[in-house]
């Protein structure tokens, strides 16, 4: 009778709506946030440009600044990323709560690109709930009945991430996000090691292949050619 209940209660729920969606060529598109991310969220240490892949602030601003990044699917190279980025809501500063500020844990995770995919698209809990008590099965938990979440990346680290936001009143300082605990806060931008995962907007797969691109110009010069044509002009 159980078994009965639970299988009519699996088919009576609504089935969740995807959020990532893989690309192909190392990139995962995120269609709430209208953002790509690189499938590898530890690009830095696997590409052999830092040991560890944790790096301060302005490292890891130098780094995104300077990537290039080629997608063997498209053919295209693109050298816009970013690191992930927040807004400070209501009073400037550090909101400290336990649930939609923007500040602690259980964020609001509209204005936050890392809350965004941390608590939506991977579906993972803070370490506290929004009373502040503390809840099982926190940080990255892999659902391996989804295949559109966690394994979808490789090197995902349960580490802090940075934001590319710095402190509204500080340049010393900048937001980062912990995956191992759901937590965001700010930190010294010089005296803090993390973890830098580069980012960019749109989709990928909006970028035409040239070839594609080239054959629609040749089918649109020939059309108004016809036109032209027959209509006695040339």
């Amino acid at each position: 009778m159980a078994s009965a209940v639970t299988t009519c209660g699996i088919l009576a729920a609504p089935a969740a709506q995807a959020q990532l969606f893989d690309r192909g060529g190392g990139l995962i598109y995120d269609s709430v946030q209208n953002i790509t991310w690189l499938a590898d969220a530890n690009y830095a240490k696997t590409s052999g440009y830092d040991e560890d892949g944790r790096m301060n602030w302005n490292e890891a601003n130098a780094w995104v600044g300077g990537l290039a990044i080629h997608d063997a699917v498209r053919n295209v190279t693109y050298s816009d990323w970013r690191l992930p980025t927040l807004t400070d809501l209501g009073a400037p500063g550090c909101n400290y709560s336990y649930s939609g500020s923007d500040c602690g844990f259980n964020v609001d995770t509209t204005s936050s690109e890392l809350a965004g995919l941390f608590y939506g698209a991977l579906g993972n809990k803070a370490l506290v709930n929004g009373s502040g008590q503390q809840q099982q099965e926190y940080g990255l938990i892999d659902d391996p009945a989804n295949p559109n979440d966690e394994s979808l990346f490789s090197n995902l680290e349960s580490d802090y991430y940075w934001f590319g936001t710095s402190y509204f009143s500080s340049s010393s300082l900048a937001w980062g996000f912990r995956l191992s605990t759901g937590e965001q806060y700010y930190f010294s931008s010089a005296g803090s090691a993390m973890r830098a995962w580069a980012v960019r907007d749109g989709d990928v797969a909006a970028v035409p292949l040239p070839g594609a691109v080239w054959l629609f110009g040749s089918m649109l010069m020939g059309l108004l050619y016809t036109q032209r044509s027959g209509s006695g002009k040339v």
